[in-house]
């Protein structure tokens, strides 16, 4: 049968991940040392980046949109389940709309992350209209680019992977947001940083220790003094930080 003519491949899937459930600590003996927090602790409870489950990557994908010449930077992030960058991406493109902008971005790090052979991932976008779509949209044959994108993405669900999409805030799509803003050149050629650029180095330590960042995308004095702090006492241990 022409494939055309096949129904659509399922959506992606959507499987939270419970946090696990509370163990009783016994309490320390009499006269016992106080024991040290971790390295990286959590310092908030609030919005905020959050790390994968054991055995999966996280990827977050973002774009930029520019009304006025109809063009837009896409960018994504990938990181394991301790927060420690695997690879970025980012490209300036053509696109109608900042929907087809994100959306094109999703196509790009869905890709990319096949193509590295990675098979447990969660992507997450800060479109949740661009999510919605992809992950229920039934799609027989498409009438027009974006459709054609979206049967795309959507053919990456049937493959033979764990592979989840889902919408995050845009507090959590900071490191991403970031790197719509770094180009390396005004070509449309997709670039991918193997290394992060200095200037996101503030913003993965911020995501790894869980500090929350405002939604209008800048970490304050107060945070950026914190982060300068602990990242001195990463390279005074000789622990590598970018």
């Amino acid at each position: 049968m022409n494939p055309i003519f096949l129904p659509p491949p399922p959506p992606f899937s959507f499987i939270p991940f419970p946090p696990p459930s509370p163990t009783s600590v016994p309490p320390p003996p009499l006269n016992c040392p106080p024991v040290p927090p971790p390295f990286f602790p959590t310092i908030s409870a609030g919005i905020h980046w959050n790390k994968p489950p054991p055995g999966f990557v996280k990827l977050n994908t973002d774009a930029s949109y520019k009304y006025k010449c109809s063009r837009s930077s896409i960018a994504g992030v990938c990181r394991d389940e301790n927060g420690i960058w695997m690879f970025g991406f980012s490209s300036r493109v053509h696109s109608g709309s900042s929907f087809e902008a994100e959306l094109v971005a999703v196509r790009e790090a869905l890709k990319l992350a096949w193509d590295k052979g990675l098979r447990r991932v969660i992507l997450e976008s800060d479109s949740e209209s661009v999510v919605n779509r992809i992950r229920t949209q039934r799609i027989r044959q498409p009438k027009n680019q974006l459709e054609e994108i979206i049967l795309e993405c959507q053919g990456y669900g049937s493959r033979a992977w764990n592979c989840f999409i889902q919408h995050t805030r845009r507090e959590g799509n900071f490191a991403a947001d970031a790197l719509t803003k770094k180009l390396v050149s005004e070509s449309f050629d997709l670039h991918v940083w193997n290394q992060p650029p200095k200037s996101l180095s503030l913003i993965l330590l911020a995501d790894m220790i869980g500090m929350d960042v405002p939604r209008h995308g800048a970490l304050d004095k107060k945070q950026i003094g914190q982060l300068k702090v602990l990242k001195r006492q990463l390279l005074a241990r000789n622990l590598h930080w970018y």
